[in-house]
């Protein structure tokens, strides 16, 4: 298979400057999220933290990647004691 046969033009490649501001700044929180879950020994939020480093990936669109972040982070933030 030659790369002339790949269906390059199919797929979505286009980053969006806030799309990558909001995954970094995201991740970085779950990041945070998760270490403090492991420090208090509280699973919900070492999931919250590992689902806001993984979803980027998943999200097309800034506005869906601000909205499902603020979502988990709202629902840390309920949680949190």
């Amino acid at each position: 298979m030659d790369i002339q046969d790949l269906p390059l033009d199919q797929l979505d490649l286009s980053f969006d400057g806030w799309s990558l501001v909001a995954g970094l700044l995201f991740s970085l929180i779950g990041w945070w999220l998760y270490r403090q879950g492991k420090y208090k020994d509280e699973k919900r939020f070492k999931y919250v933290g590992v689902a806001l480093m993984v979803y980027p990936y998943f999200v097309r669109g800034a506005l869906m990647n601000w909205a499902v972040g603020l979502l988990l982070c709202g629902y840390a933030y309920y949680w949190w004691d």
